[in-house]
């Protein structure tokens, strides 16, 4: 049984591809404006952890797979923020913004009421949690 949440507007997004001349040997990867804000509080004794979501990759990229042990209940979507509470032994919670890039929390355990807020100028589109 797979354990994956993700609510908002489906959609594809395509990648931009850059062309490089062969004697172009490096790349830069385009940085992130911006980062996410999240806080996690937990369902049992009440204490909020709060911090930065990291970059992880483009809107819409392939979740990983997810173990039957995480439960998600209660998700909320609404302009830049996303909320969901879960419970798990090791999960991640993450947001998909405007800007076409997906924040990610550290790796969290137990019961949690996670919020994770945009970068200014964004919107929300989706989100959800994996892991186990």
């Amino acid at each position: 049984m797979s354990a994956v949440l993700a609510l908002g507007v489906g959609g594809a997004v395509a990648p931009a591809a850059a062309a490089a001349s062969p004697a172009t040997a490096t790349t830069t990867a385009p940085s992130v404006a911006a980062n996410a804000d999240y806080a996690s509080k937990d369902l049992k004794n009440g204490r909020t952890q709060r911090g930065k979501a990291s970059p992880a990759g483009k809107a819409g990229d392939a979740r990983p797979p997810a173990r039957s042990s995480l439960r998600c209940w209660n998700p909320y979507l609404s302009g830049r923020v996303f909320a969901v509470s879960c419970s798990g032994r090791a999960f991640r919670v993450f947001v998909d913004c405007s800007n076409r890039v997906r924040y990610i929390t550290p790796v969290l355990s137990g019961s949690k009421r996670v919020t994770m807020v945009c970068p200014a100028g964004t919107r929300a589109l989706r989100g959800g949690a994996f892991g186990r």
